[in-house]
């Protein structure tokens, strides 16, 4: 029988400059203990649940949020774990930059706008295939580790309406996302039904938690699939196109332009060549 396929491993995306590195890590399963050498931040673009201990022995669940901003002081210890992991963006600074309060303790699942609007900037950078353009990636570093710092010096309280989003409901809206990827139809009207709420109110709430509207969440949702499904040796794009809910091949592609910069064959390619 002949062996089957699999798809192909990505790999991380780097760039550094004087005083920090960042580094695109892959959605792939991890464990990783270490002690923290250096001041980190963190951005998830993929919603990821394991098993985390942050700063002491102690390990519990984790499930932690899309488009959420993380903080780790240098000296840390950690230890964590997930079964399918997440694309995450990592930025390590050797000394701490002055936009971090001093002795802020380790923190995860921060929302900011502009922190989400700066990671994904960033992320289209590592993705070029001819490498990322240093300038800009040292910019956005910069703008990150200011949104990180005012997220985390901060004293006002959560939106009310993002305490609707509890963590048990964005979970049943990633769960119902995955499970009807490939349905065009899928709308913001069908994810405020599954919580039974109104889909004003639903996209207000969800806004509040996550930091960006449920049908930008939806998309982001479609490319990640996208570009796994990229990974497979041999399929064809219309079919991914199809599997993840994209009216067409074209309308795929015009899709990964706007948010990625670049076409599928193309990231496909790069990723071939990168890997």
């Amino acid at each position: 029988m002949p062996t089957p396929t699999r798809p192909e491993a990505p790999r991380s995306r780097v760039a550094a400059g004087a005083g920090w590195q960042a580094e695109l890590l892959p959605p792939l399963a991890y464990q990783a203990r270490f002690t923290a050498a250096s001041p980190s931040i963190g951005f998830t673009f993929d919603p990821q649940s394991g098993v985390h201990a942050l700063g002491s022995d102690r390990r519990t669940d984790f499930h932690a949020r899309p488009h959420g901003l993380a903080y780790l002081p240098a000296g840390c210890d950690v230890y964590s774990e997930s079964a399918q992991g997440g694309e995450y963006l990592k930025i390590s600074f050797n000394h701490p930059p002055q936009a971090l309060p001093h002795g802020a303790p380790p923190v995860t699942g921060l929302v900011d706008a502009g922190a989400i609007a700066a990671a994904r900037r960033l992320r289209r950078l590592l993705l070029q295939p001819g490498g990322p353009d240093m300038p800009g990636c040292e910019w956005l570093v910069q703008q990150l580790a200011q949104r990180a710092g005012e997220a985390l010096s901060s004293s006002k309280p959560p939106p009310r309406l993002a305490a609707c989003m509890t963590p048990r409901r964005l979970r049943q809206i990633d769960e119902l996302i995955d499970a009807r990827l490939d349905d065009p139809g899928l709308s913001v009207a069908d994810l405020a039904a599954q919580l039974g709420l109104s889909d004003g109110f639903f996209a207000r709430a969800f806004k509040a938690a996550a930091g960006l509207a449920p049908h930008d969440h939806l998309i982001e949702r479609r490319l990640a699939r996208a570009r796994a499904l990229l990974r497979r040796p041999g399929a064809r794009l219309v079919d991914i196109a199809l599997a993840c809910g994209f009216a067409s091949h074209a309308h795929m592609t015009a899709t990964f332009q706007s948010r990625l910069g670049l076409a599928p064959s193309v990231l496909r390619s790069a990723s071939r060549r990168h890997g």
